[in-house]
């Protein structure tokens, strides 16, 4: 059975990175290959790929939580490696980013450099320590603080990045914006619940 969630495990993250790489060939594509226009257009299509998988792993607690059975425990039960299909797909969205940058001389926002970096660390902590072995070694309340501040990072990231969409993308941001803020709620009820049965 541990051999079975393993596999089924590498293979949902291998098709997360293999639809990133697909997306990222797309973009280059579209704007004639191995350009400028090309590069930047990869790093904007997968980072919107990975959008829906992390909301997906971020929601999926709350989700179980507040309406047990069913598909919400299958996501729960997956959560893990929906996580990493995230970090697996991101990571394609960092190497189409740091393309456009070291090659094509893009010029991000210290906003970026500085807000993006921490970020990509706490997701590269966050996928290392997505196993048994580092719940033990980190211990369940330690490992917990680092997924659960990781996880709100990336929320965050993702809410600036298209609130400064809101004006030029209105039909990117509008949906991205709304699907985080149901994310946002869905959390603050499954907490709000938790601590019903204390309260009382």
């Amino acid at each position: 059975m541990a051999a079975q969630r393993i596999v089924s495990t590498l293979a949902i993250i291998g098709l997360a990175a293999l639809a990133a790489v697909g997306v990222a060939v797309f973009g280059y594509a579209e704007f004639g290959g191995w350009t400028a226009e090309g590069a930047g257009a990869a790093a904007r299509y997968t980072a919107r790929l990975s959008f829906p998988i992390f909301v997906a792993a971020w929601s999926a607690s709350a989700l179980a939580n507040l309406w047990p059975g069913g598909w919400r425990n299958v996501m729960l039960r997956r959560r893990r490696a929906i996580g990493l299909s995230f970090a697996a797909a991101h990571f394609v969205h960092f190497a189409a980013l740091s393309i456009a940058v070291f090659v094509f001389a893009a010029q991000p926002s210290a906003k970026t450099i500085y807000g993006g970096g921490f970020t990509y660390v706490l997701i590269a902590a966050m996928a290392l320590t997505s196993n048994d072995w580092s719940v033990r070694k980190l211990g369940p309340r330690n490992w917990k603080v680092l997924h659960t501040f990781g996880g709100l990072a990336i929320a965050i990231v993702f809410t600036v990045s298209y609130l400064g969409r809101l004006d030029a993308k209105p039909w990117l941001a509008m949906p991205a914006l709304t699907l985080l803020g149901i994310a946002v709620l869905l959390k603050m009820l499954a907490w709000m619940k938790k601590r019903a049965p204390r309260a009382a």
